[in-house]
């Protein structure tokens, strides 16, 4: 597999981890929020933590992928590069998000 064909494999792989970990956590909670009679920002919050766990797993992949890569020899390209440290940047302020919402 070519470097680039490698590198959107790796970023698509890793969104869809964090896009089913998202749904897999945020849907029952949500269902239970709603069933529960939660309020709206119970749901907001909810679904703000899914997100921040997708985000979690996401990020864990991708920044895995490039350590191995590193590791073999290969060098990740600049656009795996670019997609990992916005991934990161973006799941490291999702905490402060879903304090905001809660609070």
């Amino acid at each position: 597999m070519s470097g680039p064909q490698r590198d959107r494999t790796t970023v698509r792989r890793a969104l869809l981890a964090g896009a089913l970990t998202s749904t897999v956590t945020g849907l029952p909670l949500l269902v239970a929020a709603v069933v529960g009679g939660q309020g709206g920002a119970v749901g907001l919050a909810t679904v703000l933590l899914a997100l921040t766990l997708g985000g979690m797993v996401a990020s864990a992949w991708l920044l895995l992928g490039s350590i191995l890569d590193v590791r073999a020899g290969e060098r990740p390209g600049t656009r795996r590069l670019v997609w990992t440290a916005a991934l990161v940047g973006v799941t490291l302020l999702s905490p402060l998000l879903l304090v905001a919402a809660r609070g």
